[in-house]
């Protein structure tokens, strides 16, 4: 997804109130905020700290995903290892296979009928991530054990 139909897409699904109700809550004029959001308005554009803004005060990371598609990367949410002890690393081990299997299903079901639609792709990202997530909470749980 471009970048630009994310941001208006953040605003626009935000709830209360759509964009009018995401530009209070960041204490931005209203209507500069919808200039900066119709692609046809020459005179103002979203700039990146708003984009970042809006993400942060929406909790909604499409901005970032489409940002990072279009720059051929993903990006993964860190995770929260603060309270995770060196037995639960067993359980991360686990989650990751988990994980590995559910994407592999998720692919097996899509491709049976020799095409995967627009919603099988979508569930095929996200099972992606997930899967690739699971590894990366393991890689975060093993730095925290390194000697130091």
């Amino acid at each position: 997804m471009d970048v630009l139909r994310a941001a208006y897409l953040v605003a626009h699904d935000f709830e209360p109130s759509g964009a009018v109700g995401l530009a209070k809550k960041m204490g931005v004029p209203v209507g500069t905020f919808l200039n900066e959001l119709n692609p046809e308005q020459e005179t103002h554009k979203l700039g990146l700290g708003r984009a970042v803004a809006m993400s942060v005060a929406a909790g909604d990371v499409r901005i970032l995903h489409a940002f990072a598609d279009t720059c051929g990367c993903v990006a993964f949410p860190k995770p929260n290892l603060s309270n995770v002890s060196d037995e639960a690393l067993l359980d991360l081990f686990l989650a990751r296979d988990e994980a590995i299997g559910r994407f592999a299903e998720v692919v097996r079901r899509a491709l049976s009928d020799g095409s995967v639609s627009a919603a099988e792709l979508e569930e095929i990202k996200e099972t992606a991530y997930h899967s690739a997530a699971s590894l990366l909470e393991i890689v975060a749980r093993l730095k925290g054990l390194r000697d130091g």
